[in-house]
């Protein structure tokens, strides 16, 4: 089988943390060429410790880069709310991982460049390093094979009731990485909400004797803290779709559509416009929009690899 060469750009972020661990279940299926930050869930610092911390906890050396600290014309707002103070409902990695680079968007130049074969960035915060590369080196765009992003709804939000976090935390930057003609799938909050696990299924990771299952129940039990779960009893992980979508397709529906990002000042900024009309048939140049998903199996196989993560650690 030939690996999916892959840069995940994150801002962990609890349900980064547990899209990470995902991932690394799953690393039979991907060469990991790195991981950068960016500044969203919480501060620039923070969510590189936690990259950095993530890294030492399992003992994984990829090589990490630091990215944008802000968006690119707007003070940077963290969600501490829902992640909590260090961005990772207050947990603590420990911290032996250096920092491979402090330039996300060199890292991911060269990077894509050297690498043999096409590469996926799957992008789960603001698309601030993406567009930052996208314009300073466009002859990127040809090694580029997918973006896989998190973020975006086809109508709704949770930042704002129009708009979804990652494009409103830096909807100039969403604009310029939609508007790029690179090939993306959008994984947004229409499907994201019915991507998670119950509050069941996080009291179970939190009594379990395994390493990553039991940190990933002790972080996610954040979540149930807020306002944003689901009348207490479930708790999306927007970020795990963007990943989950690259090994299991068949899980979803979609429909290739325009994506316009409001850069407007008014209520609607950061809105990801979805031509959802059904007599309107585009084809596969226009981004792939994830428009519905199987829960129940995405929660089994979610669970399961998580499960099957902790064996690599006895």
């Amino acid at each position: 089988m030939i690996k999916r060469n892959i840069i995940i750009d994150c801002d962990p972020g609890i349900d980064d943390v547990v899209a990470l661990c995902f991932m690394f279940a799953n690393e039979d299926k991907f060469n990991i060429l790195g991981i950068t930050t960016v500044a969203g869930n919480q501060t620039i610092e923070n969510v590189t410790n936690n990259a950095l911390g993530l890294m030492s906890f399992l003992n994984k050396d990829i090589k990490i880069a630091r990215g944008a600290k802000g968006p690119l014309l707007r003070e940077k707002r963290p969600a501490s709310n829902v992640h909590g103070a260090n961005g990772v409902g207050d947990y603590q990695f420990p911290q032996t991982k250096e920092l491979y680079s402090d330039n996300a968007v060199t890292f991911l130049r060269d990077t894509i460049m050297s690498a043999d074969d096409k590469v996926t960035l799957i992008p789960v915060g603001p698309l601030t390093n993406i567009a930052l590369l996208i314009k300073t080196f466009p002859e990127v765009i040809s090694k580029i094979e997918l973006l896989s992003i998190m973020g975006g709804a086809t109508i709704g939000g949770n930042a704002t009731p129009t708009a979804e976090f990652n494009i409103w935390a830096d909807p100039e930057a969403a604009r310029i990485v939609f508007d790029s003609k690179i090939p993306i799938v959008m994984s947004g909050l229409n499907v994201t909400h019915s991507t998670g696990l119950y509050r069941n299924d996080v009291d179970e990771l939190m009594k379990s004797t395994g390493k990553v299952t039991k940190m990933c129940g002790e972080i996610m039990n954040f979540y149930f803290k807020g306002d944003h779960v689901k009348k207490g009893t479930f708790s999306p992980i927007h970020d795990a779709c963007a990943i989950m979508y690259l090994i299991h397709p068949e899980l979803y529906e979609f429909r290739h559509m325009p994506v316009k990002v409001d850069c407007s000042e008014e209520l609607s900024r950061g809105n990801t416009v979805c031509d959802v009309r059904e007599w309107f048939d585009y084809d596969e140049t226009y981004p792939k929009v994830l428009t519905c998903v199987d829960l129940e199996k995405f929660r089994d196989i979610l669970l399961e690899d998580l499960y099957r993560l902790d064996k690599m650690y006895k």
